[in-house]
């Protein structure tokens, strides 16, 4: 078994090491950020002239700086690997090395897509923020969140963020991440769930301005 991690660059990269050896067996590990983990050309240098050339255009894709641009199978490729469904992404994959597909495959990608920028969507809106630099997508799972980093400062002035988010199928619990300026992402902490997420914000340095409400003697206190 080889270690593949369960994000788009991992799964690029068992089905070019499936090219060589088709029995070739994943041992999945947690996602991050695939733009550090996509194919190079040492990667694939034995492979055919013309397959290099559409592997190439497809990391083009999946690292494009607006997430969710280039074709609709590149676009589905990205949506399903995002939204844990591994499967789909697979075999979309598959064809667009062949460059045959099927309806089904396509209607499917385009529907997870539609999913996949709802997501986006969700994660861009401004209460996100409860610090300055700071994102509060604990609710959103750990493998969509580059996209959401991306697509924030593809929307707006790209800047470094610290990201709080969920996790991933390998991985429960919340995760801390860093976002430099240009969008690449670092995981730094893995937690567990917490019942209160203001307690996993003290834990790793989060310190917000809670709102302070009058005692009925007139003096101010805590809302926490």
């Amino acid at each position: 078994m080889k270690k593949f991690r369960l994000d788009p660059s991992g799964l690029l990269r068992l089905k070019i090491a499936q090219i060589e050896n088709p029995n070739v067996e994943p041992e999945w590990v947690s996602s991050a950020d695939h733009l550090d983990n996509l194919p190079t050309l040492s990667d694939i240098s034995h492979l055919s002239i013309p397959l290099q050339g559409r592997i190439l255009r497809l990391s083009s894709y999946l690292s494009a700086p607006r997430p969710g641009s280039g074709p609709w199978c590149a676009r589905g490729i990205i949506a399903a690997s995002s939204q844990g469904c591994t499967g789909l992404s697979l075999s979309l994959i598959d064809s667009w090395f062949s460059k045959h597909w099927s309806t089904v495959q396509e209607a499917r990608a385009r529907a997870v897509t539609r999913s996949y920028f709802q997501r986006l969507k969700s994660g861009v809106i401004q209460c996100r923020e409860i610090s300055p630099g700071i994102l509060d997508c604990s609710d959103i799972p750990a493998p969509i969140i580059p996209s959401i980093i991306r697509h924030r400062n593809w929307l707006r002035k790209s800047k470094d963020w610290a990201v709080l988010s969920g996790g991933d199928h390998l991985s429960n619990g919340y995760w801390v991440w860093y976002f430099d300026e240009y969008g690449i992402g670092t995981i730094l902490q893995k937690k567990v769930a917490r019942n209160r997420l203001t307690e996993l914000y003290d834990e790793i340095g989060i310190h917000l301005n809670h709102p302070r409400v009058e005692r009925i003697d007139g003096h101010l206190r805590s809302a926490r």
